[in-house]
């Protein structure tokens, strides 16, 4: 098998560092030959206050969506509004550096999340999927292609399909709404994706929720999606209030530990280990309902993404989920006859 040493995958911080030739890093750590520092989305497995301090006191070029920009605004300390060495891009928009150039192209997994293609003069087209969705219909155009590896790819049997699941949580919501208290928690950006779904602010127009919600409601707000016309801060004054004059309270969260130990009312845990049950919902306890919806692609639709990149090597990467890389390349091997390896293996070499 040809594989590639062009690009790889260091784990020198939580997660892997992407570098995509010298020049790049992607969603991880500079290195002092490296120019750029590129972020794929607002997530916090790729993105780090402490990486974008870092390229800014090392001098080098750190560029992202504007959109990822706004998002990491509401809860990073590092200035993100303006600075020297920030570059921000829009879909399909290209920065040319000297010897390499940047490209970032809708992925469709969170507001303004991205995948990026490498243009570079001595070594050719090179590429990161980043964390992608189901809807993507843009592809990039590489030949040495890094792979998240979130899901293996793999077939699964599941009866029901995202837009199915999303409409029974939206439908549960609703018919328990106002007949007790409602808690929703879902990773960002999908839990703004089903508010926006819910759609019943002008009858609901109150919810509870911390500083990182409010501010993620707001981008998405302005992006046209539907959210919450109140978000009322834990612990403030106006929770209280609202816990006085109303029957039963909204709560919306990016994690459980928005709740508490023992919170009251109906809660609904959105997370993406129920995708492989026979049904989207599923009741744990008579509180707490789990709901399998993911904002990435799954199943086929990860095969499908390499079918349609054509590239002529695959990493994966086994910094964010070891096994489903050591999957994921083996199948893009046996079914595509793509030269593919995970980061893991690919270290050893």
């Amino acid at each position: 098998m040809k594989i590639s040493n062009k690009i790889s995958i260091v784990k020198d911080w939580a997660y892997g560092s992407i570098h995509l030739g010298n020049n790049v890093v992607c969603d991880g750590k500079t290195k002092d030959n490296t120019n750029v520092a590129v972020f794929s989305h607002a997530h916090q497995d790729h993105i780090h206050n402490d990486l974008i301090a870092d390229a800014y006191n090392k001098d080098k070029r750190v560029l992202m969506s504007e959109l990822t920009r706004q998002l990491c605004s509401t809860f990073m300390l590092v200035n993100l509004e303006y600075d020297y060495n920030l570059r921000v891009l829009n879909s399909n928009e290209t920065e040319s550096f000297d010897g390499f150039s940047v490209k970032l192209i809708e992925s469709k997994h969170i507001l303004g999340a991205s995948q990026i293609e490498i243009n570079d003069d001595k070594i050719g087209m090179m590429g990161y999927s980043g964390d992608f969705g189901e809807d993507i219909d843009d592809y990039i155009d590489v030949d040495l292609l890094v792979m998240d590896s979130s899901y293996s790819g793999e077939h699964n049997n599941r009866k029901w399909s995202m837009e199915d699941a999303m409409e029974a949580l939206v439908d549960d919501i609703k018919q328990n709404l106002g007949k007790k208290d409602i808690n929703l928690i879902a990773d960002a950006g999908l839990l703004q994706k089903i508010l926006h779904n819910l759609d019943i602010w002008d009858e609901h127009p109150n919810v509870i929720g911390t500083k990182k919600e409010k501010g993620w409601c707001k981008v998405y707000e302005k992006a046209m999606y539907s959210q919450p016309n109140n978000i009322f801060l834990k612990g403030s004054e106006e929770e209280r209030q609202l816990k006085f004059q109303e029957e039963s309270i909204f709560t919306i969260g990016h994690s459980r530990s928005v709740l508490g130990d023992v919170p009251k009312g109906l809660t609904y845990l959105v997370k993406n280990i129920g995708i492989e049950n026979e049904t989207p919902i599923n009741e744990v306890s008579p509180n707490v309902k789990r709901v399998g919806v993911s904002s990435h692609a799954t199943g086929r639709k990860v095969i499908e993404y390499v079918e349609k990149v054509k590239p002529e090597f695959v990493l994966t990467d086994s910094s964010r989920n070891q096994s489903n890389a050591e999957k994921l390349s083996k199948l893009i091997r046996e079914e595509l006859g793509i030269p593919s390896i995970s980061s893991e293996e690919h270290q050893k070499i």
